[in-house]
């Protein structure tokens, strides 16, 4: 049983840490749940108690209609991760928040424990990715209503939406802080919460409603990594708000195309050093963003098999290195095959490390999938879209793997469901409809020859079925291709050329992958 006083200790660390520093909402919070987990009424914690008694909230406090509690929630999560990351990672008691729950956990750290594999390490330091400071205007100084009322949702939905990323963490803004730093606040942003990048927030209001924009900088360097500005209107529908940040998520922060994250991996690699709990990271969005090639691969492959063979609970390094075997099950590098007889066992752990991450469940279900267990993968399939329906990313590499494992049907539902938001960048994945008649027409095999791919229309045909997949007309698809494919007298003998973005070399793996299967994959 864990001391209480023990417990007493270490809250008073915490409160007093660098970390908690300044954040009264969540001092309060924390040093609440802890004294009625202490006093013997920790399960019966509830979201109206802690507003009313920890947030200074009103009595007439509906947790239905306003989120504070869960969002402070979340904030005490990421802090607490934060301090046993840096300041607490000698500590031999533990206060953790569960996901889920509001009654806190108290865990006792300090013995040794055996190694699950030899050459294992137990050590704490887990793979990150960058640190996002979130700066908006104080709702408190806006006298309109709804502009307050609004600043207040965006502000309030950011924290909670980007918290859902692995690859992303979290620093919000203490409103008096940001007063006293406005002009220099991306020094401080990466001194006191060794934020990489700041993302501002503002609303001005209009005639007709409020522009809302947003604009992501580089902490180290003062660039500008993207923007985007938004009109709303007066009267809104909230899940208006829910396009909005969606829309940041995808350009900025997701995975096989974030501005932000293309950026941070080349700021790294540019570097003479690089921390190691960033490596993995920085390797895959290279290889996924930057360089597909075998080259990177390989620097993506060798940095995942390094930290998963020292530290055997780095919970991001196990979930991409998963991701980099349905890789190698695409791309068949020469020397892969083991990495696809891995590929489970390692699913399995992402998984069993990453239980309320979307992109675990997505490459579990695809796991599930090519080893014909068609009703787990629907389930997990489901779970991740439930669990994190901005991560687009997720989708993606949903919708491609099932193209490879010929469950076509499938495939072309997800990608309905996933490309529902407008972009402003281009999407190669509009075009992975089209795979299934490139492969009943040959199309693939006749335009890897340069003078049969000029006879089939080159990039011109192409670009016809991109635009009939935008449309989702299949049928055009058909007439375009059957027009394409009549062109061409006889049928060149496939040749694979070397493609330079990693999903037109997903396309040519995908065709081969197909014909090798005797069954059919549809559901």
């Amino acid at each position: 049983m864990v001391n209480k006083d023990s417990v007493r200790q270490e809250l008073e660390k915490l409160l007093a840490s660098r970390v908690f520093e300044a954040k009264k909402q969540a001092c309060n919070f924390l040093e609440y749940v802890v004294a009625e987990k202490l006093a013997g009424r920790g399960s019966k914690i509830t979201q109206y108690g802690i507003a009313v008694e920890a947030l200074g909230k009103p009595t007439d406090y509906c947790p239905t209609e306003n989120p504070a509690v869960r969002v402070e929630a979340g904030r005490v999560r990421k802090l607490l991760e934060e301090y046993y990351l840096a300041d607490g990672e000698g500590s031999l008691l533990r206060i953790q928040l569960p996901v889920g729950s509001y009654e806190p956990v108290f865990l006792q750290v300090g013995a040794p424990r055996i190694a699950q594999q030899p050459g294992w390490e137990e050590k704490s330091i887990q793979s990150v990715g960058p640190r996002v400071y979130i700066s908006c205007q104080n709702p408190a100084s806006i006298r309109d209503d709804t502009a307050r009322n609004l600043v207040y949702s965006l502000y309030s939905g950011l924290p909670v939406i980007l918290g859902r990323f692995r690859e992303v963490r979290i620093a919000l803004a203490d409103h008096a802080h940001t007063s006293r730093h406005a002009e220099d606040e991306l020094e401080y942003a990466w001194q006191h919460h060794r934020a990489e990048f700041i993302l501002k927030c503002d609303l001005q209001i209009e005639p007709d409603g409020f522009l809302a924009s947003q604009v992501l900088l580089h902490t180290l360097t003062h660039e500008v990594v993207w923007s985007g500005s938004f009109s709303i209107p007066r009267l809104y529908d909230p899940k208006l708000l829910e396009t909005i940040s969606a829309q940041m998520v995808m350009e900025a922060f997701s995975l096989n195309r974030g501005a932000a994250l293309a950026y941070w991996s080349r700021y790294w690699r540019s570097q003479d050093t690089m921390p190691a709990h960033y490596q993995v990271l920085v390797e895959h969005i290279h290889f996924l963003q930057e360089d597909v090639s075998e080259r990177s691969f390989r620097a993506f492959l060798q940095a995942c098999r390094e930290r998963t063979r020292q530290y055997h609970d780095d919970a991001l390094a196990h979930l991409h290195f998963a991701v980099l075997c349905l890789y190698a099950r695409l791309l068949a590098f020469e020397g892969c095959t083991l990495l696809t007889d891995q590929w489970r066992q390692l699913t399995l752990k992402a998984l069993a490390l990453n239980p309320g991450n979307a992109l675990a469940h997505g490459v579990f279900a695809l796991e599930c999938y090519q080893r014909g267990d068609l009703e787990l993968c629907q389930v997990e399939m489901n779970t991740a879209r439930q669990t994190n329906p901005f991560d687009t990313a997720c989708g993606h590499l949903l919708a491609v793997g099932l193209c490879a494992l010929r469950g076509w049907e499938r495939s072309f539902m997800m990608l309905g469901d996933v490309l529902g938001t407008e972009s402003r960048h281009p999407e190669p994945f509009r075009s992975i409809p089209c795979l299934y008649y490139f492969r009943q027409g040959n199309f693939i095999s006749a335009s890897e020859d340069a003078e049969s791919f000029r006879q089939l229309g080159g990039w011109e045909t192409f670009g016809k079925l991109t635009g009939h997949c935008r449309a989702e007309d299949c049928q055009g698809c058909i007439r375009t291709l059957g027009q394409a494919v009549d062109r061409v007298a006889t049928q060149m003998e496939s040749r694979h050329a070397p493609a330079s973005q990693l999903w037109e070399r997903i396309q040519h793996s995908l065709v081969a992958s197909a014909e090798q299967q005797s069954t059919s994959g549809a559901w």
